[in-house]
């Protein structure tokens, strides 16, 4: 199997916790992990330290560091485990220590990997392992580059927004940023001071679409990912595409094939398992006996 030499992911893991639970304190021997908080609130326990879990955050956890952690409400995470096989990866990663908890936004890059890896579950395909790895890689590396821009430049708030931008097509990001909206063809043209008819015809020549089809793709792959990243209700997830409830179900129904409570289905079973990248490995913990049981 085809693996990236410097940095190797063995589990990835999308868990949902439910209120007041967690993990016991325990530490890995031989990996490192990183937890991201999709949304839910909690407290985390690194070698006696306390930390808030919040939302878009990571925590990065070196080996042999003692951790619990539970969740004051109902949370989503992605639980990474990884090795760094890089002696010089390894010491820049230490040498320059990210901020605990690191903000890391919606982080789209982290999601991806965890669709890679369901990817990799239904179908396994030799180069998938090395992208995931690749793929991590370069968002740890990223994340301690854009650290030290941070702290070298102080204009930390060029990193605290994290979004996708179209500088060469600005009607993309217009409706981007108003899914939530009742969007019409004059809306859009009313913003851009375009007639509707060369609207259209922009869209045709750089997509082979119309605006509004376009809009409605948008709606479905952000729907996709509230269903796959969120505990919103099919309802709530429909508000936030700016569609009723029963137009977006038989709209994501025609263009997916599947309903969104079974596509929601269909992603959660692998939430709460260990997908692993290579048979062989099996994740090691040493648990504390001094951790009260309520954790």
């Amino acid at each position: 199997m085809l693996r990236d030499d410097q940095l190797r992911v063995f589990w990835i893991s999308r868990i949902d916790y439910e209120k007041n639970t967690g993990v016991k304190n325990h530490y890995h021997e031989d990996l490192y992990q990183l937890l991201f908080i999709i949304d839910g609130e909690g407290i985390i326990q690194l070698n006696g330290v306390t930390y808030d879990l919040i939302p878009k955050h990571a925590y990065f956890i070196s080996k042999r560091y003692e951790h619990n952690f539970y969740f004051k409400t109902t949370s989503s995470t992605i639980d990474i485990k990884f090795d760094i096989i890089s002696t010089e990866v390894e010491e820049l990663f230490h040498k320059n220590q990210l901020p605990f908890p690191y903000f890391m936004g919606d982080s789209p890059k982290l999601k991806e990997l965890f669709k890679l890896s369901v990817m990799n579950l239904k179908q396994s395909n030799f180069l998938i392992p090395y992208r995931i790895d690749v793929g991590f890689k370069d968002i740890l590396l990223s994340s301690i580059q854009e650290n030290d821009v941070t702290e070298n430049t102080n204009q930390s708030f060029l990193y605290s927004i994290k979004k996708e931008f179209h500088p060469d097509f600005p009607v993309v990001q217009y409706l981007s940023d108003h899914l939530q909206s009742k969007i019409t063809l004059a809306d859009i043209s009313k913003e851009f001071n375009f007639h509707p008819h060369y609207i259209i015809e922009l869209f045709r020549k750089k997509f082979d679409t119309t605006p509004m089809n376009f809009l409605q793709q948008l709606r479905i792959e952000k729907s996709k990912e509230y269903l796959e990243f969120s505990n919103f209700t099919i309802t709530e997830i429909a508000e936030l595409v700016g569609l009723s409830a029963p137009y977006f179900s038989r709209l994501f129904s025609m263009k997916e094939g599947i309903s969104p409570t079974d596509y929601r289905e269909q992603a959660r079973t692998v939430v709460g398992k260990h997908i692993l990248l290579e048979k062989e490995f099996s994740p090691i913990l040493k648990r504390q006996p001094k951790i009260s049981d309520d954790l």
